[in-house]
């Protein structure tokens, strides 16, 4: 026997109880093993658990693959698997992509405007976020794009543009009081990564660094290792080691192809607001409007997270 969560998140402000109903009954229906739905718990009026029982073993990814016809069919409910376990709440390490994930913007195309390249640049991103290019490639593609820009003189400028995601301040302080470590992993650059890790109390960052010259414009290099998908993910172990927790118990959340490798080493994965290839490939997909609601997946109430015990 395995058991299972299966989080139901709506986009607006409630969760309808025959949506509930409905959703349940197709678990039951999906799976090619005798499911059993045991139970319901309230999260909130968004947001409801079913605890699932599965007759047979089987993992999470299976699982998830089994009730794909539900989760692709909602439009407007998220549908997430996780394992009924001691990890599922317990998470120690949460690890965010930076650009389109706690900040709305792609870096790389704000510093494209002032080189008036930004067209080329987002297509060359769209590709590469929606896994269609290599991101060492793609990387390079854009950057030399931005060869000859004065970037010394935009770096604070640029700074004031970058706008926080909704939810994310609220999310990294709950899980900062609960004990756990909180770390960006950006593809792109070390100035701005640094930046919001400090704005949002983070405990670690790394990112790109971007060439420049002794006059203070962009070569159109980066310099060092590429913070690809592939180090993403051995930098999420090595955190997992450094902070002595178990890598059950870490979490990764992104938009990008550049993330799934990452999300497939930790111990959950989270597409957020993701291309869509990423959201099919992702252990789960978050089309919300508040990062907040990664709490629900954890399996906290609303009385929980706004302390109204």
């Amino acid at each position: 026997m395995t058991k299972f969560v299966v989080t139901c998140i709506a986009h607006g402000e409630n969760l309808p109880q025959d949506a509930i109903d409905q959703i349940a009954k197709e678990i039951v229906k999906s799976s090619s093993q005798k499911v059993t739905v045991k139970s319901t718990k309230k999260l909130s009026a968004r947001a409801t658990d079913l605890f699932v029982e599965v007759a047979g073993s089987i993992v999470q990814k299976d699982f998830k693959n089994e009730l794909i016809g539900i989760i692709e069919g909602q439009d407007d409910v998220d549908v997430i698997v996780s394992a009924d376990n001691e990890y599922r709440q317990a998470k120690k390490l949460f690890v965010f992509d930076m650009d389109s994930t706690l900040i709305y913007q792609e870096v790389i195309e704000l510093i494209a405007a002032y080189a008036g390249v930004e067209e080329q640049v987002h297509e060359i991103t769209e590709r590469a976020m929606n896994n269609e290019l290599d991101f060492k490639e793609s990387l390079r593609e854009r950057v030399k794009l931005l060869k000859g820009l004065q970037i010394d003189t935009l770096y604070d400028e640029i700074k004031q543009k970058l706008e926080i995601t909704k939810g994310v301040p609220e999310l990294c302080k709950f899980l900062h009081d609960k004990g756990c470590k909180l770390a960006v992993l950006s593809g792109g650059f070390i100035q701005f990564a640094s930046f919001i890790k400090d704005q949002l109390n983070l405990d670690f960052c790394k990112a790109n660094l971007l060439e420049v010259d002794a006059e203070g414009k962009l070569t159109g290099k980066t310099l060092g290792a590429t913070v690809d998908g592939q180090c993403k993910s051995e930098t999420l172990l090595q955190l997992c080691t450094e902070f002595k927790v178990p890598v059950e118990s870490s979490c990764m959340v992104g938009d990008g192809g550049n993330d799934l490798p990452a999300m497939g080493t930790a111990g959950f994965g989270i597409a957020w607001n993701a291309k869509p290839k990423v959201q099919k490939a992702a252990p789960c997909k978050l089309n919300t409007k508040s990062m907040t609601d990664i709490l629900y997946i954890l399996g906290y109430t609303d009385d929980e997270i706004y302390g109204r015990q």
